[in-house]
């Protein structure tokens, strides 16, 4: 199954952050930065994650974006404007955005009574294309399990979302050397209700708990320690038919990422991208950290 966006992916993670007036200075910093590194953010798939409340102001204004940009994008795909649909317009600007967005969660079920959870089909009335499932704060504070986190994973993928499972160990684990084991059977049991025969693209996001906000980064040979656990429990999970054969799946970082350590963490074997907190909170350093994979070893 080809996977439908660019790799590395560079997402940003706000959490409860950010009000409208700081979003426009992020977007505004972010545009400006884009177009003037454009032959190297076009390899890129940029992804910002914010509070829910923020989802479809942030849509309209990349959206809003894409029209100044129009006819540089129709150009670039060797097309003539005056021969294009409304409809045909709206899908290209789709496709070109210079960022998705994503949500920060999702509830199990499309609709019901559940105050205060948020549906996919509302994300994707947004524009939502990703979403983060199984984030270490909504296991720690919500006390989400494997097995809901499985039914969420199961339902995004149904619904053609591009998930973010994140899966990690705490400290206490690691302590133990039984994190390989730990993270293997998060994701099993994350993956448990996938039907074997559903082709889907997912990010798999290894963010040790410990790690995060901590500015205690894992070494290069930790991290890729972990990756290749993933890989080889997917290929695993393959062999076994218990998911697709062509299931597309890629590895992310997140933990106490920045500008500073990102270059060496996106070099590492297996990891295509990174899952960005704190750092994803300023604009500039945001910018940086993507910059960074230019000065990796890929």
């Amino acid at each position: 199954m080809p996977n439908l966006y660019k790799k590395p992916f560079i997402i940003a993670n706000w959490k409860m952050n950010h009000g409208f007036e700081s979003t426009d200075i992020w977007l505004d910093k972010f545009f400006r930065a884009f177009y003037s590194n454009r032959e190297k953010f076009d390899n890129l798939t940029f992804v910002i994650c914010p509070a829910t409340i923020l989802l479809d102001y942030i849509d309209s204004e990349v959206m809003d974006e894409g029209l100044e940009q129009l006819e540089d994008i129709i150009a670039k795909r060797k097309q003539t404007l005056s021969r294009l649909t409304d409809e045909e317009i709206d899908k290209i600007l789709i496709e070109e955005k210079i960022i998705k967005i994503g949500g920060q969660d999702c509830h199990y079920e499309l609709s019901g009574s559940f105050t205060g959870n948020t549906s996919l089909l509302n994300l994707k009335e947004v524009g939502c294309e990703f979403v983060i499932i199984g984030h270490s704060e909504r296991r720690e504070f919500n006390a989400e399990g494997n097995q809901i986190i499985a039914k969420k994973l199961n339902l995004a993928i149904s619904q053609k979302f591009m998930p973010i499972l994140c899966i990690g160990e705490n400290l206490a684990v690691r302590n133990k050397k039984e994190h390989i084991n730990f993270v293997q059977e998060q994701l099993k049991e994350a993956l448990a209700m996938l039907d074997s025969n559903q082709s889907f693209e997912l990010l798999i996001a290894y963010e040790p708990i410990w790690s995060i906000g901590s500015g205690n980064v894992p070494t290069i040979l930790e991290i890729k320690e972990i990756s290749d656990a993933i890989i080889a429990t997917i290929n695993e999970l393959k062999s076994q038919n218990k998911i697709a054969n062509n299931a597309n799946v890629s590895v992310l970082y997140g933990g106490s990422v920045n500008s500073k350590n990102s270059a060496s963490i996106l070099a590492i074997d297996n990891i295509d991208g990174l899952l960005i907190g704190k750092a994803s909170l300023e604009a500039d350093e945001f910018v940086e950290i993507a910059l960074s994979y230019q000065s990796s070893a890929k």
